[in-house]
């Protein structure tokens, strides 16, 4: 700005070496902020692509923690687990497992982070 000024006021009184550096650095310093805008408004973007990945991840972690949670609980080796003993007991486990993801499911698109 203030060689701006300096560029368009009456620089009669002026040595015409100080006008031209004036002029040269006034060039140099638009093209400056220039690049820093241009710098900002491509972080925002990488900020709002960055955004949505991280927003996918968290949807698809929040999706398989209660599978996880079932396979966990079947993997243990301890006595008295539930459907051991069942011939079906893999099939329950899992419908159990996608059950729980489906319940995940629709609580998120019930509160909305999942559209």
């Amino acid at each position: 700005m203030l060689f701006h000024r300096l560029e368009q006021k009456n620089t009669d009184n002026l040595r015409p070496a100080l006008r031209l550096q004036a002029g040269k650095l006034a060039q140099r310093l638009d093209g400056l902020d220039h690049d820093i805008v241009e710098l900002r408004e491509r972080s925002r973007l990488l900020e709002e692509e960055s955004n949505r990945h991280l927003h996918t991840l968290s949807v698809v972690t929040t999706l398989l923690l209660p599978p996880t949670l079932v396979t966990g609980i079947f993997g243990m080796n301890t006595k008295g687990l539930p459907l051991t003993d069942v011939e079906t007991g893999f099939l329950w486990a899992a419908a159990l497992m996608v059950g729980a993801a489906g319940a995940a499911y629709l609580v998120m698109r019930r509160s909305g982070i999942v559209k």
